[in-house]
């Protein structure tokens, strides 16, 4: 399984799951609460370091928050600005995609030089 992954490989897995999790527990404490006593580990057994394992965490909690019914303070925020969700989904994400290649490079620019 991910455990036989190269460390990059395992980083790059680790990120959509994060961003999956994200979907059915939006909170923020709530999500690093169930899935850091796994994913840290997880992280150590294929040489990702702990600062590495965090930032996909952040990555993947962050961004896809603007774009996931499941948050409160999203469908809050565009019922009150009247913006329908079908609407917001057509142009956020374009932004999404932009968003999840510039984190790709930034977890493989942070794996490759040790970050540590």
């Amino acid at each position: 399984a991910i455990g036989s992954l190269p460390s990059l490989l395992a980083a790059y897995v680790m990120y959509p799951i994060q961003m999956f999790i994200n979907f059915f527990i939006n909170s923020g404490s709530g999500q690093a609460a169930l899935t850091m006593p796994i994913l840290a580990p997880l992280g150590d057994l294929v040489g990702i370091s702990r600062q590495l394992t965090v930032l996909i965490y952040q990555l993947g909690d962050g961004f896809s928050n603007a774009m996931f019914p499941t948050s409160g303070v999203l469908i809050a925020c565009l019922g009150i600005a009247g913006v329908p969700y079908g609407k917001w989904l057509k142009w956020i994400i374009p932004l999404q995609i932009i968003l999840f290649a510039l984190s790709i490079g930034f977890i493989t620019i942070a794996s490759l030089i040790g970050w540590a």
